[in-house]
């Protein structure tokens, strides 16, 4: 897992996006450069995978190119860490995965994208915490399979490697034993009991397991359904055939204090990005990444250039 970074805009670009703002480049008193001044600073965090960290990086731009101040706290971590940073405050945005978030918050969660939304959103009010819309898109926790453990083992669903589970070495999540939809959740809908199989910890939808996979070091990776590793390496996704994985849309979840603070094309600008965000588009956007090497900022620069949102 990556280590934490901090990216912040630079004072000089900052001063020539509030005199692009002025007419004649003339005082800061103007209409234009006051309502830059009150926009609040934006600190956005992300989780410790290059999707979370790439979709930050496109709210970042994004509210960049409209006269907020955006510092960046990437990579955290898993989603306790990510948490506590925005409940601490030391984070006032993140992007979320409905699913995954509501589940950490004890919210009711399903395949329907709009009732785990709403469910989770409640919760959040609780924590001062607000979500903007959610992206069409969806990312869901996954396993693959190398493409002979497939063949030799008849294996194309979750049911079907829950057979054969403890002569295979599962390659999982740090948090997987605490994690509602991994360790708890393999367990009570197919059977599988992780503290009874061979696990090697890995950082999750991460070109390291991947890799580990590939090379036989493990036999079952856990992966995010949009990793562009599972075309590279030619894996097996298992289907999810007892519907474990509950809907996993993104949405930008941030601090009711920011909220409150902003103007209101704080929200326009969040959920104009989320639209965009297909399941296709963030498949793109992995591969540009992780297959292309390109940087989380020129990945995100190209695609809201290309979507016509910079």
């Amino acid at each position: 897992m990556r280590t934490s970074r901090t990216l912040a805009l630079g004072a000089a670009t900052l001063a020539l996006l509030i005199s692009a703002c002025t007419p004649g480049g003339g005082s800061s008193t103007s209409p234009s450069a006051s309502a830059a001044a009150q926009k609040p600073t934006v600190t956005v965090g992300s989780a410790g995978f290059d999707e979370s960290a790439l979709v930050a990086e496109i709210y970042a731009q994004a509210l960049e190119a409209h006269g907020y101040t955006v510092k960046r706290q990437l990579e955290l971590g898993e989603r306790p860490v990510v948490q506590a940073a925005l409940t601490s405050g030391s984070v006032n945005l993140v992007p979320e995965y409905l699913g995954g978030l509501a589940s950490f918050l004890k919210a009711t969660v399903s395949s329907d994208a709009k009732a785990t939304f709403d469910a989770m959103q409640v919760k959040l009010a609780a924590e001062n915490l607000v979500a903007f819309n959610y992206s069409p898109g969806t990312d869901a926790d996954g396993w693959v399979v190398r493409k002979e453990t497939a063949d030799k083992l008849h294996l194309a669903t979750m049911s079907d490697v829950a057979a054969v589970a403890g002569q295979l070495t599962w390659g999982l999540a740090p948090g997987c034993p605490d994690n509602p939809v991994c360790g708890p959740g393999l367990k009570s809908t197919y059977g599988i009991d992780i503290s009874k199989i061979k696990v090697k910890s890995l950082a999750p939808c991460s070109t390291v397991m991947a890799q580990a996979l590939n090379r036989s070091a493990i036999d079952v990776a856990q992966v995010c359904t949009t990793q562009p590793d599972i075309q590279t390496f030619n894996f097996v996704l298992l289907k999810d055939d007892k519907a474990l994985q509950p809907a996993q849309n993104i949405a930008p979840v941030a601090r009711k204090d920011l909220v409150d603070a902003a103007p209101a094309d704080f929200a326009q600008i969040l959920n104009a990005v989320s639209a965009k965000l297909t399941t296709d588009e963030l498949t793109k956007l992995n591969v540009a990444v992780s297959v292309n090497q390109k940087s989380f900022a020129a990945a995100a620069k190209q695609w809201l250039t290309d979507q016509g949102l910079l």
